[in-house]
C-alpha cells in the first residue's frame, strides 16, 4: 500500500490505476484509484471506483465522488450528494466538499449561491496557510469572475495563482490556472499574450499524462485559432478533439466540440451535416444545456430558417441570463437580432441587441466577439440608423470599424484572397495579412482584378502615369514578381504575345474585393450594408492616377445618393429622428455638404434637446465662416 501511495503523490496516476485494478480492497484503495481515474480522463471508471469508496465510507472519496458527477454533467446530482455529506467534514475536505458544492451549484445556474460556497472555501484555505491548496479554489473563484463578467477581479486571483502553484509533482492546478488566464486574453483579444500563455501551459502538461487536460488545452487553442482566422487548423484540431471528449464523456468539453464543430459545419454551409453534428449530443432537446439551445438557433439562422432561429436562441438567452452568463448571453443576443431583423419583427430586434449591447459596453470586451460581429456586421449598422439603439452603438463604432463583413470562405482548391480598398489598402490571405514592398503592388491586383486582360504598359498607364515608360515598366515588372512571391504564382496568369501579354487573375483564383461588395450593396438598396463596407475614398494613397480617381467618385457619389435617397423618403414619412442618423452618417462620409447639414438642423428641430441644436448650428454656420 505504501508503494502505492507513494506513486499516487509522485503524480503517477497510470502506474496507481496498473496497481490497483482488480486490487483494490480497502476504501483507501478505491479512492486512490478513483482519483487516479479522475486525474487520467476516465470519469465514468472514476465513478465506479469512487462510489465503492463512499460506500465503503472513505471520507474523501465522498467529496471526489460529487466532484466526478460535476464533470459527468449530473450538477443537481452532484451538489445534492455534497450538502449531505458536508456536516460530517472538518478541515481540508470540508473545505474541498464546500468547494465542490459551489462549482456544482455555479454550472447547474445557481450562480449567486455558488459563488457565495466557493468564496466561503477559499477563506477557509487561506485560514489553513496552505498556498498551494489555497491557489487551487483561487482558480475556480477566477472562472466564475470571468462567466459572472469581471475580468478583472478574474485576471488577478489567475496570476497569483500561476506564481504559487508548482509543476510537480501533480501540474494539473497549475495548468488548470494557465488555461484560465488563456481563456481571458483571449476573450480580451490579447492574442500575443495568449500565444505565450498557450506556450507555457504546452511546457507545463508536458509533465502530465492526461488526455483530459490536453482535451482541455486543445479547445483553448481551437478558439485562438478561430480568432486568428486560421479556419482550416481551427476544424483540424476540432476533429481531433471529438472523439476524445467522446472518451472522456466529458459533459462540459462534449457539449463545447459538438457545438463548435456544428457551427462551423454551417457556417460553410453544411447544413445537413451540422444538424446530425448537433444531434450526435445524444440527449433529447428538452434536456439540452443552454449551449446547445444556441448553437440550434444559430445554425436554424443561417440554414434561412428565422422563425425556429429566434425561438432557440430566445430560449437560450433566458437560461444564459438566469445563470448570469453574460459573454454567452452577448453572442446569442446578437443572433436573436439577426433572426428578428429577417421576420422583421422591430421590436424584437431592439430588445435583443440593447441587452447585448449594454453588456459589451460594460464587459469592455469585443475580442471573442470579433467573429460573430463580422458576420452580423449588417446587423450592428442597422442599429446605427435606429433611433432607439442608435445611441448604444456610439461609444462602439470606432471598435467596430474594421468590421466589414464574413470574408468569403474558400472553396476546396480555390485561392480566396480578401483585399481592402477602401479608405486604406490591406491584403488578407488565410486569415493572415500579407505585406508588400512596392506601394503599388495592391494596385495592381486590384487593377487586374476590376479590368482584367490589360497589357503591361496599358495597365501603368492608368495605375502610374507619372512614370516614364522604362522605369514604369520596370516598376510593373517588381509588383508583379512580388504580387507572386508572396500570395502564390498561381495569383496572376498572361495571355498572349510574349512582347505585349494581357494580365489575368488566376483561373483557381477569388479576389474578395469591398468596392464589389460595396456596389453590390448600393444595388440591392441595402444602406446599413453600404456604411458598414465605405470606409474612406478608394485607393487614397495612390496619386496621379485618373482611374483611381474616377472609382472614388463613382464610389462616394453612389453612396451619398442612396443616402439622400433614405433621408427624402423618411422625411417625407415624418421621421425626423431617422432623418438626423442618416444625416450624422452622411456628414461622416463628407463633412463639408452644406445642404445636409442645413437639413439635418431642421430635422433636429422638431425633437432635439437645445445642446444637440447648438452643436448642429455651429456645425452649419462654420460652413459659411
Amino acid at each position: 500500500m505504501s508503494d502505492v501511495e507513494g506513486q499516487f503523490e509522485a503524480g503517477r496516476f497510470e502506474a496507481v490505476v496498473t496497481l490497483l485494478s482488480g486490487n483494490a480492497r480497502t476504501a483507501r484503495d478505491y479512492t486512490l484509484l478513483g482519483l487516479s481515474l479522475l486525474n487520467t480522463g476516465r470519469l465514468e471508471e472514476a465513478e465506479i471506483a469512487l462510489t465503492k469508496a463512499s460506500l465503503l465510507g472513505d471520507p474523501e472519496g465522498q467529496v471526489e465522488l460529487g466532484n466526478v458527477l460535476r464533470l459527468l454533467g449530473r450538477f443537481d446530482e452532484a451538489a445534492a450528494r455534497l450538502q449531505a455529506i458536508v456536516p460530517n467534514l472538518t478541515g481540508e475536505l470540508q473545505l474541498r466538499c464546500l468547494r465542490w458544492w459551489g462549482v456544482a451549484e455555479f454550472q447547474s445556474g445557481q450562480t449567486a449561491e455558488g459563488l457565495k460556497r466557493v468564496e466561503r472555501a477559499w477563506h477557509g484555505y487561506v485560514a489553513l496557510g496552505n498556498d498551494e491548496w489555497t491557489a487551487r479554489v483561487t482558480v475556480s473563484l477566477a472562472l466564475m469572475y470571468t462567466l459572472l463578467g469581471n475580468p478583472r477581479r478574474a485576471k488577478l486571483l489567475l496570476s497569483e495563482a500561476v506564481s504559487v502553484l508548482p509543476s510537480l509533482p501533480d501540474p494539473a492546478p497549475r495548468f488548470s490556472a494557465l488555461r484560465n488566464l488563456l481563456e481571458l486574453q483571449i476573450s480580451h483579444g490579447e492574442l500575443a499574450e495568449a500565444r505565450a500563455t498557450l506556450t507555457e501551459a504546452k511546457r507545463t502538461l508536458h509533465h502530465a499524462n492526461s488526455p483530459r487536460l490536453q482535451a482541455l488545452l486543445m479547445t483553448s487553442e481551437a478558439e485562438l485559432l478561430r480568432l486568428n482566422g486560421d479556419y482550416p487548423s481551427y476544424v483540424h484540431v476540432l476533429e481531433e478533439l471529438r472523439p476524445l471528449a467522446e472518451s472522456l464523456q466529458d459533459h462540459n468539453l462534449r457539449v463545447w466540440v459538438i457545438s463548435r464543430l456544428a457551427e462551423h459545419q454551417s457556417l460553410v454551409g453544411q447544413h445537413g451535416k451540422a444538424v446530425d453534428t448537433l444531434l450526435s449530443f445524444g440527449s433529447v432537446p428538452a434536456e439540452w444545456p443552454a449551449q446547445m439551445w444556441a448553437t440550434s438557433g444559430v445554425l436554424a439562422r443561417r440554414r434561412g430558417d428565422p422563425t425556429s432561429a429566434a425561438a432557440d436562441l430566445e430560449r437560450a438567452a433566458q437560461m444564459f441570463r438566469n445563470a448570469a452568463r453574460l459573454p454567452e448571453l452577448v453572442r446569442v443576443q446578437l443572433h436573436h437580432a439577426a433572426a428578428a431583423l429577417q421576420l422583421r419583427q422591430e421590436g424584437a430586434v431592439a430588445s435583443a441587441l440593447k441587452e447585448a449591447l449594454t453588456h459589451m459596453l460594460r464587459l469592455r470586451q469585443l475580442g471573442e466577439f470579433r467573429p460573430d460581429l463580422e458576420e452580423l456586421n449588417e446587423l450592428l449598422h442597422y442599429a446605427v440608423l435606429e433611433p432607439e439603439i442608435a445611441p448604444y452603438m456610439e461609444p462602439l463604432l470606432d471598435r467596430l470599424a474594421h468590421l466589414a463583413g464574413a470574408p468569403t470562405l474558400p472553396e476546396d482548391g480555390v485561392i480566396t484572397v480578401q483585399v481592402q480598398t477602401l479608405g486604406g489598402q490591406a491584403v488578407h490571405k488565410d486569415g493572415e495579412e500579407v505585406r508588400f514592398t512596392y506601394g503599388g503592388t495592391v494596385p495592381l491586383l486590384v487593377y487586374i482584378t476590376l479590368s482584367p486582360g490589360r497589357t503591361r504598359a496599358e495597365m501603368q498607364l492608368d495605375l502610374f502615369p507619372e512614370k516614364d515608360p522604362k522605369s514604369g515598366a520596370a516598376y510593373m515588372r517588381q509588383c508583379l514578381k512580388e504580387l507572386r512571391d508572396r500570395l502564390g504564382a498561381e495569383i496572376v496568369r498572361f495571355e498572349g504575345p510574349h512582347q505585349a501579354p494581357r494580365y489575368f487573375l488566376g483561373r483557381d483564383v477569388h479576389v474578395d474585393l469591398d468596392l464589389h461588395a460595396l456596389r453590390e450593396a448600393l444595388t440591392r438598396g441595402e444602406t446599413a450594408r453600404a456604411l458598414a463596407l465605405y470606409r474612406g475614398p478608394f485607393l487614397p494613397d495612390l496619386e496621379d492616377s485618373e482611374w483611381a480617381e474616377g472609382l472614388r467618385e463613382e464610389a462616394l457619389l453612389s453612396l451619398t445618393l442612396e443616402l439622400r435617397r433614405q433621408m427624402e423618403r423618411v422625411a417625407e414619412g415624418g421621421d425626423h429622428r431617422r432623418v438626423v442618423l442618416l444625416a450624422n452618417q452622411y456628414l461622416r462620409i463628407d463633412p463639408h455638404e452644406p445642404e445636409v447639414l442645413e437639413l439635418r438642423l431642421r430635422a433636429a428641430e422638431t425633437f432635439a434637446p437645445p445642446h444637440e441644436l447648438a452643436k448642429y448650428t455651429a456645425d452649419l454656420r462654420r460652413m459659411f465662416n
